[in-house]
């Protein structure tokens, strides 16, 4: 054993009332959900400079709500995604389901909370890009003046441009809100093994509308686990302002000024992660073109009717 090594203090609040009156006397706590980010980091226990103070999130009757209307469906934080996928499958965005279920079987999604899954430092998960494409915005409770405040943010705004997470100290996000709205296209893929190879892995969602050769309302977001996600109007507009069918010129030009964009964010991705993502964008590329010349071949049998 290590010498000098203590069992960390387990705080375990059953409201967010109780939360608050714990974080305000144990600042420096870390925050316990599923527990699948924390264990699996090595050397984490034990350790003698594993953090003294751990508090348990679920205890928390609040955190583990869900609710929905017609519009967005509403998660408490400690939901798992195991009971996102199940309670939500009717009404969620398929893309969403598709993200979820690449994160393992009912054993691994029923530990990983919704929360834990978004609010991870040094390992980013494919679902805060996917949930992206839908305007999701998350509830944060932050100290302020030694009183527990909550206010509700875009998700994107808790990440920093590359996707690290940007959360103010001492905060928690507590609630996750999702918008409902389908688009016509969706398509999640991912190569490599997010929790096994983080350094050669890579998923990308995209989500629009194709109308003939446009494709509206393109949202699209990659994901480096090792490094962070990259979303922005700049990635969207390369999808959006192309003209489909695209030829082999058009097509490699996208492809370059992707890799280009994702090696601006971030210089250290691999070569594996850069060719997989060349073969990502190309594959979704080979797809809209086959839409639009479905869509011109069914204008064109209407017309000759």
């Amino acid at each position: 054993m290590l010498e000098g090594l203590r069992s960390p203090n387990i705080h375990t609040p059953s409201n967010l009332s109780e939360y608050s009156s714990i974080i305000q006397h144990y600042p420096t706590s870390s925050l316990w959900a599923g527990g699948t980010y924390i264990m699996s980091r090595r050397d984490f226990y034990p350790s003698s400079t594993t953090n003294d103070e751990i508090i348990y999130l679920g205890t928390i009757e609040e955190l583990h709500r869900f609710q929905r209307n017609d519009r967005i469906a509403e998660f408490g934080a400690m939901v798992n995604l195991y009971e996102v996928v199940s309670t939500g499958r009717t009404i969620l965005p398929k893309i969403l389901i598709k993200t979820i279920q690449s994160f393992g079987g009912n054993i691994v999604t029923g530990r990983i909370t919704l929360g834990g899954s978004l609010c991870t430092t040094d390992f980013r998960s494919s679902l805060p890009g996917t949930l992206s494409l839908f305007d999701a915005s998350c509830e944060v409770r932050y100290m302020k003046k030694k009183r527990m405040h909550s206010k509700w943010f875009p998700l994107m705004t808790i990440y920093d441009k590359g996707g690290k997470l940007n959360l103010p100290e001492r905060a928690l996000v507590s609630r996750i809100r999702i918008n409902l709205y389908e688009r016509s296209y969706q398509k999640f893929f991912q190569e490599g093994s997010f929790f096994q190879d983080q350094e050669n892995s890579v998923s990308i969602a995209i989500s629009g509308n194709p109308d003939q050769d446009n494709f509206n309302d393109a949202r699209i977001a990659i994901t480096y686990p090792n490094l962070g996600f990259i979303a922005s109007h700049d990635l969207d507009n390369i999808f959006s302002s192309a003209r489909f069918p695209l030829d082999q010129s058009e097509s490699q030009s996208i492809e370059d000024a992707i890799i280009e964009m994702g090696m601006a964010t971030f210089p250290s991705i691999s070569p594996l992660q850069k060719i997989r993502t060349r073969g990502i964008i190309k594959e979704i590329i080979n797809d809209l073109n086959i839409n639009a010349l479905t869509a011109a071949s069914l204008d064109e049998a209407n017309t000759s009717l």
